[in-house]
């Protein structure tokens, strides 16, 4: 015989000698209308008139981009993506790009994206390029020596306490 089945035979029969549990009460702390707190995981809660609401940094849908085509907001994942490399949501950049393949300007199209992709990045290596040698001009001395000075005057205070032993 299994030991579930032997302690149901036992908590039957009541010779059972275990407590026995059937469930738990969570205690939590009674809140007012309107009361905001945080959890333990850094999430904003507010108590409302019978029903506890998360709060939300972000409304879910309304504040967004809208396709410039269809002005249709840019909600899902997909058009997100798309819009932020093409300015246009998902379906009308599939539109866009079946025109350009039926025209013959497809394979020119796609060149000119690459090209204006790669100007782009190389301004803006180069622009935090500039910007980091800005800071490694304002500072005097790029090496901070009150480090290796800290080290330095502990290592002189342990050879003189060893030197006085």
């Amino acid at each position: 015989m299994s030991k579930n089945i032997q302690r149901v035979q036992e908590m039957i029969n009541g010779t059972y000698r275990r407590k026995i549990q059937v469930g738990y009460k969570r205690i939590e702390k009674k809140r007012e209308v309107g009361e905001r707190w945080f959890d333990s995981d850094g999430k904003e809660w507010e108590q409302k008139n019978g029903y506890i609401a998360s709060i939300r940094k972000l409304p879910s849908k309304g504040l967004g981009d809208n396709c410039p085509d269809c002005n249709k907001l840019i909600i899902k994942k997909w058009d997100k993506d798309v819009f932020f490399w093409n300015g246009k949501c998902y379906y009308c950049q599939i539109d866009f790009e079946a025109e350009l393949r039926g025209t013959g300007k497809y394979d020119e199209w796609l060149e000119g994206k690459g090209e204006k992709f790669k100007k782009d990045w190389i301004e803006r290596f180069e622009k935090e390029n500039e910007e980091f040698v800005k800071e490694l001009e304002k500072l005097d001395n790029p090496f901070d020596m009150k480090v290796a000075n800290a080290m330095s005057n502990e290592n002189v205070s342990m050879n003189i306490k060893n030197a006085n032993k």
